[in-house]
């Protein structure tokens, strides 16, 4: 599957990859350090290759684009793509299981092959063809040439459940999001007054990807203004209170605001005040 990329090493480079051929599914088990991987319209032309591609990370991440279709994939998951269409990838060190499908074969089970260039199916979705394809690894040696062909197409039928428990996940998607979203924001609000406050570790505690997280919020304009407004409507209750005697500077810095001048022109910018007028309005009140 690689030597149908141009491959560009992030560092030091290596790979290694083991592969069998099942009934006219290729599988490739391989190992390999980071990179960025690119398949481009020049390199479609040239070799016309048609199938589709599978890639099951075993370990590691991958993200970026297949087309117009934003994609990030981790350890367990797996990710779609249709040789014939341009795509970009970068890749950490990994190990990973690739399938290589002929676009007819795949297009009987599956339909359109085009309409699932990018396609991350998450890992409960891939959890049997991720499980049958690293025990597969392990059986290879007893498997008789004769019985191949059963076993290209139970990865096959494994491969259709994943992706019809991928389109059952994605039309549950809107209210799970709702519920990721709450989450979310209660995680925020509890943390507003916390240095790690940031995408990455908002990612951790949640148990989601970035392109997740960032979806969570697009109504806000992301994820780093809605921190940034949340603790900013933290800073205007606290000038508020008129038991809390705690200066402007301390305010500022305890939510997250290292720099008071950057601090003031965001609050006024929000509230159409200074911080100092805010809290002098209360005193005259």
């Amino acid at each position: 599957m690689a030597a149908l990329f141009d491959s560009t090493p992030i560092g030091p480079f290596s790979t290694s990859a083991e592969n069998v051929y099942l009934d006219g599914i290729a599988v490739s088990y391989s190992t390999g350090t980071a990179r960025i991987l690119e398949r481009t319209p020049e390199r479609i032309a040239a070799d016309r290759i048609d199938i589709l591609g599978v890639g099951v990370l075993l370990e590691g991440e991958m993200q970026g684009v297949a087309r117009l279709r934003e994609f990030e994939a981790r350890s367990g998951e797996i990710l779609l793509f249709d040789i014939a269409q341009p795509i970009t990838m970068t890749m950490s060190i990994a190990r990973s299981i690739q399938l290589a499908i002929p676009r007819a074969l795949a297009e009987a089970e599956l339909g359109p092959v085009a309409d699932l260039h990018g396609l991350v199916i998450g890992r409960e979705q891939a959890t049997l063809l991720y499980a049958h394809l690293v025990k597969l690894s392990e059986a290879l040696q007893s498997i008789s040439e004769e019985d191949a062909p059963r076993i290209a197409r139970t990865l096959l039928d494994l491969l259709v459940v994943a992706v019809h428990a991928s389109e059952h996940a994605d039309r549950d998607a809107p209210r799970l999001m709702v519920g990721m979203a709450a989450r979310a924001r209660s995680e925020i609000r509890a943390n507003l007054e916390s240095a790690s406050l940031n995408v990455a570790s908002l990612c951790r505690r949640l148990k989601i990807s970035r392109s997740t997280l960032h979806r969570l919020f697009e109504s806000e304009g992301g994820v780093q203004t809605y921190i940034r407004t949340s603790r900013l409507d933290a800073a205007k209750i606290a000038l508020l209170d008129s038991t809390n005697e705690e200066r402007i500077g301390a305010i500022a810095e305890r939510l997250g605001f290292s720099d008071a001048a950057h601090f003031s022109r965001l609050f006024r910018a929000r509230f159409g005040e200074t911080p100092s007028q805010c809290r002098g309005g209360r005193r005259d009140g």
